[in-house]
């Protein structure tokens, strides 16, 4: 017996696309209605501002950052972690993306190395900022917070307070850190330049190892580096968690001869 029953129409079905229905090739977006498109991008903007934003008036220092478990939590839904996170990237203007236990982390490892002064280079919304500002504050750091402001994607993200609009070299020049924390310089920009001042004494690169999508190539041949993998495991980069690496690079002011000496042990 035949059954009665009739099918939705098309327009009746509830439509449920993820990241791919609103940041999908142009094979795809061609089977996708324009209606479709714009709804579905509208609503991925909405859940990823509402995973990467600043902090609140009155939260936690670190409330606004994800937990490690949920970051695991949202890649395992993903089937394509690298375009996920690209697609979050392009919503928020955010490259790095750390857990809430990046922060403590970073600075126990400061603690360590008995870094002062601090700063953040290419700090871009104040993603991290918000942050680190506080802690460096508590464990008696001294901080800066810097970025060119140009070159970013436009999103509903604001830039955060602490963030100083300049350029980074002369901001490192005037200031004069121990340490340097550049998450996701630009592609070709090398870091020789600033691990040869000679008040520098670590250089902290957050993003591709070996260059490519961040910074110069050849500056992993010829500068000494140790990739720290206790700071990597709790982060993830725009290009996916496969990719990135926290790596730190030896400066002049511990090593004497602008990074080039070989680096002593880095286990943490």
């Amino acid at each position: 017996m035949q059954d009665s029953r009739k099918r939705p129409t098309r327009k009746h079905r509830r439509v449920r696309l993820s990241w791919e229905g609103a940041f999908s090739g142009p094979e795809k977006k061609k089977t996708l209605p324009t209606s479709v498109r714009f709804r579905e991008h509208q609503r991925f903007l909405e859940q990823a501002r509402s995973l990467v934003r600043l902090p609140e008036a009155g939260a936690g220092p670190l409330d606004y950052l994800l937990p490690e478990a949920r970051w695991q939590g949202l890649l395992r839904r993903s089937s394509d972690q690298a375009g996920w996170l690209m697609a979050l990237s392009q919503a928020t203007g955010v490259y790095f993306f750390p857990s809430r236990e990046w922060p403590p982390r970073f600075l126990r490892f400061l603690k360590l190395l008995k870094i002062k002064r601090l700063l953040e280079a290419g700090a871009g919304r104040g993603y991290l900022t918000a942050a680190l500002a506080p802690l460096c504050q508590g464990a008696g750091l001294i901080f800066r917070a810097v970025d060119r402001g140009d070159g970013e994607f436009q999103s509903g993200l604001p830039v955060h307070p602490r963030v100083e609009r300049g350029d980074v070299f002369e901001a490192i020049r005037d200031f004069r850190p121990e340490a340097v924390l550049y998450a996701w310089p630009p592609p070709g920009q090398s870091l020789v330049r600033i691990c040869q001042m000679d008040f520098l004494h670590y250089l902290i690169m957050v993003g591709e190892a070996g260059g490519g999508a961040t910074g110069d190539p050849e500056d992993w041949r010829r500068l000494a580096h140790r990739t720290s993998s206790s700071l990597s495991r709790l982060g993830r980069g725009r290009t996916g968690p496969e990719r990135h690496r926290v790596t730190v690079f030896y400066g002049r002011g511990r090593s004497g001869n602008g990074g080039s000496k070989t680096p002593g042990n880095l286990s943490y």
